[in-house]
């Protein structure tokens, strides 16, 4: 199931790999400015890395699930 749910992103990844690292450097960034300055940050950026980095990893992998 998990593997199926990994090579669906692998496919939305091939068609997007143009956008996510950008996604993903610049949510993480903006999730730490933001926790460096204020006490009460919020985890959405924190949650659209993840997010990001779960689908640029699936996309590197996909090919060794074959």
């Amino acid at each position: 199931m998990f593997i199926g749910l990994m090579q669906g992103l692998a496919f939305f990844y091939y068609w997007t790999w143009f956008i996510w690292p950008f996604v993903f450097v610049f949510s993480l960034v903006y999730a730490i400015a933001s926790l460096v300055k204020d006490d009460k940050a919020s985890t959405k950026p924190i949650i659209v890395a993840s997010i990001s980095l779960l689908i640029i990893l699936s996309g590197l992998t996909a090919p060794h699930f074959n």
